[in-house]
Order: C-alpha cells, then structure tokens, then sequence
C-alpha cells in the first residue's frame, strides 16, 4: 500500500492538471458544438458515432481521413489528387484495433488521443522533474496543457497526442539506457507523423552526448545501434508505399493536391500565401467592422482566419528562440531535436497553417519556458491565464468547425 500511495504521490499533480482541463474542455466544446454557431462553410449535419452526444465536437477536418483509413484502409488517386496517403498509419491503425474492440473507430480515435495526451503529460512531467526540479515540472506541465492548441491532447481525432507520447516514450527510455526500446518508440513516433528525421536526429545525439560527445565517445555498446530502429517506422510505410502504389514517398507528392497545396519550393518556403493574407487583413479587418463585403464576401471569417495563422507564427518564432536555452541547460542533443522539429513546419508549410499543434512535440521548449517563468510569478500566472483563454476560444472555434490549426 505505501508503494502504491508513493506512486500516485508522484503522478497525481499531471494526472490531476491534465484531468482537471480535460473536464473544462469537454465541456467547452459540448456547448460549442450544440448551442453556438458553426462556420457557415462547415457540414451542418454531425457524424454520428457512440458518444457523439457528448463527444461529437472533437470529431473534425482531417479526423473524417482518418476514419476512413481504419475503416477502409488506403487508396490513392494520383498525386496530384487529394486521398489518404497523405496520412501516416500509427494513428489510423490503432483506431481500427481499438475500434475493433469497441465497435466504433472514431469514438476509439476520441479515446486515444485523451489516454495518450494523459500518458503523455506524466511522462513530461517526470522528465521535467529529474532534470529541472518540481516547480520547473509543474510549471511545464500547465504550459503544455493550457498551451492554446492543447485541445489536439484530449479527444481531438488527430495523430498529435501519439505521436507526442511516443517521442516522450523514446527519449525517457533512452535516459534510462534502454536504447533498443527507445528505438521501437521512435518507431512509432515516425510511423504517426512525417517529422522522423527529428526523432531519429535527437534520439541518436542525445546517446552520444550522454557517451561522452562526438569527440570523447566512450562505453558505446551494440545495443546503442537500437536508437536506429526508430527508422523502422518510415521505413515501413515507404516500403507499403512501393509495394502498393509504386512511390516510396507519394506522400510527399500527395501534398502539392488541390486544395492542400503544401508543395514543397521557393512559394511554400518564403511564405508568400501567407504575407499575401497580411496585406489583405486590414481590409478584411475594416469590412468586418463596417459590414461591408466590398474585398471579401466572409471578412470575418478571412480576419479570424489570418489572425489565427499570426498567432501560431508568433508561437513558431517563440520556440525557435527558446531553443538556445534548450541547447544551453538541456544539452545540445535535446537541442538538435528542438531545431529539427520546428524546421519541418518552417519550411514545410505555406502559411504557418497547422504549426501550432506540432509545437506540442517540442517538449524541451516548453521545459526551458517554464524556467524562465517560474522565478517571476506574476508572468507566469498572466502567461497561464492568456494561455488558457486561447486554448478555451481556439478549442471551441474547432468544435464549431473553423479550421484553426
């Protein structure tokens, strides 16, 4: 009895915040998706699945892609058509195993994302603590799930919480000298989301940091090389790809489709859609105010829109300057890790469209963060209080079907 009292001593504040929030936003986004109005773009009639009374506001935009792959499994139209390939599998296959057990796959992708975004949260806030101390992992645990785009960590039908719980599962193997179970975690985290190469990247720095760095590297063992089974994950999939529809990486070239347009070359990587809606905002601004539709027929809709594509640039911009602190007092390993995954989303995205919920993957960010706030009180608590009005107004947004991240 004393272990097992011991045990929830050191889980109960994560699962406690995490539980705690939860509750809000299943509330949130129940009156969001029954009493407010939806995007008037968005499909009116719900889909309907066990538990969408309550749960039915988590069940949006790349969500229906998902379903459809546990369901039916994969299909492809060409590249340059939008189909399922443009997801990765780890998600979509645990819905349809745990779908199959519950006989509803989208009240399974519900219950996946909140048991891994809980998992998740204890495993940062344990991290947290064994390198920065309790107030540091209690501080990074609330920045994580009152982070504006925390929603995706509790029942949104999205990969972001698999794949988050994954990585965490990784690196916290690894610190602990299992590099061959820290491999197979890393596996599943490049099987759930197109950023392997930052998994695989941190996970091999952070050894050989820990062995002593590139120049003094001592003690290596034959079971490091298990770090690299975390390629196994996108190996995998481009392996299917081949076999299946003759293209290893007709994911990528899915994503140039119509209505994605996230093809890779100089438009996407100088943001140009993105500095075009900047210059039309304060129009879109003023004809919102006014009433008038004279430079857009949805001025408000286009305003919250861009004004959301802002936010998660600020965001982006943020952490990129946070990892310095992370390179500095996490080592360089959780370092390259950092950079590697914020460039993904830099580089790979037209508008900044969707960064927001990546940044929940980095991790070490949020730990240097909580640092810089806890010996300021009033900072951190005007931080946390901004934070959680956003997550509340972005996770209801979503609910009522406005693509927000």
């Amino acid at each position: 009895m004393e272990g097992q009292s011991g045990t929830w001593q050191r889980l109960r504040y994560p699962v406690v915040a995490f539980l705690a929030v939860a509750c809000w936003l299943v509330l949130v986004v129940w009156v969001s998706d029954h009493w407010l109005e939806r995007h008037p773009g968005y499909p009116v009639a719900p889909v309907p699945f066990r538990g969408s009374w309550l749960l039915g506001g988590w069940f949006r935009f790349d969500g229906g892609w998902y379903d459809l792959i546990a369901r039916t499994g994969y299909y492809s139209l060409g590249p340059d058509q939008q189909s399922p390939v443009a997801f990765f599998p780890a998600y979509p296959l645990s819905m349809r195993a745990v779908g199959w057990v519950l006989g509803d796959e989208i009240l399974a992708g519900v219950l996946i994302t909140f048991v891994c975004g809980l998992v998740a949260t204890v495993l940062l806030y344990r991290w947290t603590l064994e390198r920065l101390g309790s107030s540091a992992a209690r501080t990074t645990v609330l920045l994580l799930v009152l982070f504006p785009y925390g929603w995706y960590l509790f029942g949104a039908v999205y990969a972001d919480a698999l794949f988050l719980v994954a990585v965490l599962a990784a690196f916290v193997l690894l610190e602990r000298d299992h590099p061959v179970l820290a491999g197979l975690a890393g596996a599943v985290a490049t099987a759930a989301r197109p950023v392997a190469l930052a998994v695989v990247l941190g996970l091999v720095a952070v050894l050989v940091e820990r062995r002593g760095g590139w120049r003094k590297v001592r003690g290596l063992r034959p079971a490091d090389a298990g770090v690299l089974l975390s390629l196994t994950g996108l190996v995998a999939w481009s392996g299917y790809l081949w076999s299946r529809f003759g293209d290893p990486l007709l994911w990528v070239k899915i994503q140039r489709a119509a209505g994605w347009d996230q093809g890779s070359g100089p438009r996407t990587w100088f943001k140009v859609t993105f500095f075009q809606r900047l210059k039309h905002l304060p129009f879109w601004l003023s004809d919102s105010v006014t009433g008038s539709t004279t430079h857009h027929p949805a001025p408000w809709t286009e305003s919250a829109y861009t004004l959301g594509l802002i936010l998660q640039a600020t965001l982006l911009l943020g952490f990129l300057a946070l990892t310095v602190l992370v390179w500095k007092r996490l080592g360089w390993g959780y370092g390259v890790y950092a950079i590697t995954l914020l460039a993904v989303p830099l580089a790979g995205t037209k508008d900044f469209q969707g960064v927001g919920r990546y940044l929940l993957a980095a991790f070490p960010c949020f730990a240097v963060l909580a640092t810089l706030l806890d010996p300021r009180p009033r900072l951190r608590l005007a931080t946390l209080i901004v934070s959680a009005m956003l997550l509340t107004l972005l996770a209801s947004a979503y609910a009522r079907g406005y693509y927000v991240a």
